[in-house]
């Protein structure tokens, strides 16, 4: 049995239209919002990446005059700026030869996703580790080829 709708056109409207996309819906909602979700955990990643990178290259610049303090810049740096990565920590440790920046964080998906998979929750972490600069030992050591290259070149004149 069969219920159709009649306009002042007479024009016969069915529902099956409206079930076809309820039925769809329930589909194609939570699969956008899931590719919503792994773009803000994908740009989270990166962010974390890319401040250790930053805090490490910082850090490693200011090496000679001890004027930064890794771990509070470490910090500073990420503050507000994730779109859904919570519990945020970062640690910095300096040798005498190279610092070591790493972030943890955990991001949460809505839904049943990762429950299904056995998990709560996906743990981003990125680090870095890179080699102390000296910049006024380089800079000293550039100025000083440059001495000895304009010397040269003044012999052969």
């Amino acid at each position: 049995m069969e219920i159709y709708m009649t306009t002042q056109k007479n024009h016969v409207l069915s529902g099956s239209y409206t079930i076809e996309a309820s039925l769809l819906m329930g589909i194609l909602l939570p699969l956008l919002v899931g590719i919503i979700y792994m773009g803000f955990f994908l740009h989270d990643r990166s962010f974390l990446q890319c401040a250790a990178h930053e805090t490490a290259a910082c850090a490693s610049l200011h090496a000679d005059d001890n004027s930064l303090d890794a771990q509070t810049a470490a910090q500073k740096l990420i503050a507000g700026r994730t779109l859904g990565t919570h519990d945020i920590s970062a640690s910095a440790s300096e040798g005498t030869r190279q610092i070591a920046v790493t972030y943890k964080g955990t991001f949460s998906f809505p839904g049943l996703t990762l429950p299904f998979f056995g998990q709560s929750a996906s743990v981003i972490r990125s680090g870095v580790t890179l080699s102390l600069e000296r910049p006024s030992r380089r800079i000293q050591k550039i100025r000083g080829a440059s001495k000895v290259i304009n010397a040269l070149r003044r012999k052969r004149e």
